[in-house]
Protein backbone atom coordinates (compact mmCIF):
# COMPACT_ATOMS: atom_id res chain seq x y z
CA UNK A 1 0.00 0.00 0.00
CA UNK A 2 1.87 3.59 -1.13
CA UNK A 3 1.14 6.27 1.06
CA UNK A 4 0.51 9.53 -0.99
CA UNK A 5 2.06 12.90 -0.12
CA UNK A 6 0.88 14.90 2.10
CA UNK A 7 0.54 18.37 0.63
CA UNK A 8 0.90 19.76 4.38
CA UNK A 9 4.13 17.88 4.92
CA UNK A 10 5.62 19.16 1.61
CA UNK A 11 4.93 23.13 2.50
CA UNK A 12 6.39 22.20 6.34
CA UNK A 13 9.22 20.61 4.44
CA UNK A 14 10.04 23.52 1.68
CA UNK A 15 9.38 26.04 4.66
CA UNK A 16 12.16 23.90 6.79
CA UNK A 17 14.55 24.52 3.77
CA UNK A 18 13.74 27.76 3.67
CA UNK A 19 14.37 28.80 6.94
CA UNK A 20 17.16 26.74 7.16
CA UNK A 21 18.99 28.70 4.27
CA UNK A 22 18.18 32.15 6.25
CA UNK A 23 19.91 30.74 9.07
CA UNK A 24 23.04 29.60 7.18
CA UNK A 25 23.28 32.82 5.55
CA UNK A 26 23.14 35.02 8.65
CA UNK A 27 25.23 32.19 10.44
CA UNK A 28 28.43 32.82 7.53
CA UNK A 29 28.17 36.44 8.16
CA UNK A 30 27.69 36.95 11.96
CA UNK A 31 29.13 33.42 13.89
CA UNK A 32 31.56 32.03 11.32
CA UNK A 33 34.44 34.86 10.94
CA UNK A 34 34.10 35.37 15.17
CA UNK A 35 35.16 31.60 15.91
CA UNK A 36 38.37 30.67 16.53
CA UNK A 37 39.86 27.69 14.41
CA UNK A 38 39.53 25.48 17.36
CA UNK A 39 36.08 26.50 17.60
CA UNK A 40 35.29 26.13 14.04
CA UNK A 41 36.52 22.42 13.45
CA UNK A 42 34.66 21.73 16.57
CA UNK A 43 31.77 23.14 14.90
CA UNK A 44 32.34 21.65 12.01
CA UNK A 45 32.81 18.16 13.36
CA UNK A 46 29.24 17.85 15.49
CA UNK A 47 27.49 19.30 12.19
CA UNK A 48 29.00 16.58 10.21
CA UNK A 49 28.43 13.68 12.69
CA UNK A 50 24.86 15.03 13.01
CA UNK A 51 24.48 15.16 9.00
CA UNK A 52 26.01 11.33 9.20
CA UNK A 53 23.64 10.18 12.05
CA UNK A 54 20.26 11.77 9.72
CA UNK A 55 21.44 10.50 6.31
CA UNK A 56 21.91 7.17 7.39
CA UNK A 57 18.07 6.65 6.96
CA UNK A 58 16.17 8.75 4.65
CA UNK A 59 13.17 10.74 5.76
CA UNK A 60 9.13 9.31 5.24
CA UNK A 61 9.17 12.47 2.96
CA UNK A 62 11.78 11.22 0.60
CA UNK A 63 10.59 7.77 1.23
CA UNK A 64 6.81 8.79 -0.06
CA UNK A 65 8.07 11.01 -2.61
CA UNK A 66 10.63 8.11 -4.29
CA UNK A 67 7.38 6.54 -4.54
CA UNK A 68 5.18 9.11 -6.64
CA UNK A 69 8.25 9.73 -8.31
CA UNK A 70 8.21 5.97 -9.34
CA UNK A 71 4.64 5.20 -9.90
CA UNK A 72 4.47 8.50 -12.23
CA UNK A 73 7.37 6.42 -14.73
CA UNK A 74 5.20 2.82 -14.18
CA UNK A 75 4.32 1.87 -17.86
CA UNK A 76 7.12 4.67 -19.37
CA UNK A 77 9.56 3.56 -21.22
CA UNK A 78 13.04 5.53 -21.25
CA UNK A 79 10.50 8.21 -19.32
CA UNK A 80 8.56 8.75 -22.66
CA UNK A 81 4.90 8.61 -22.26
Amino acid sequence: MTKDLDRQAVKAWLDDQQAAAVRIARERWEKLPMLRPEESLQEYLDLWRCAFQKSMAPSALALAMRKAVAKLGKGRRYGVA
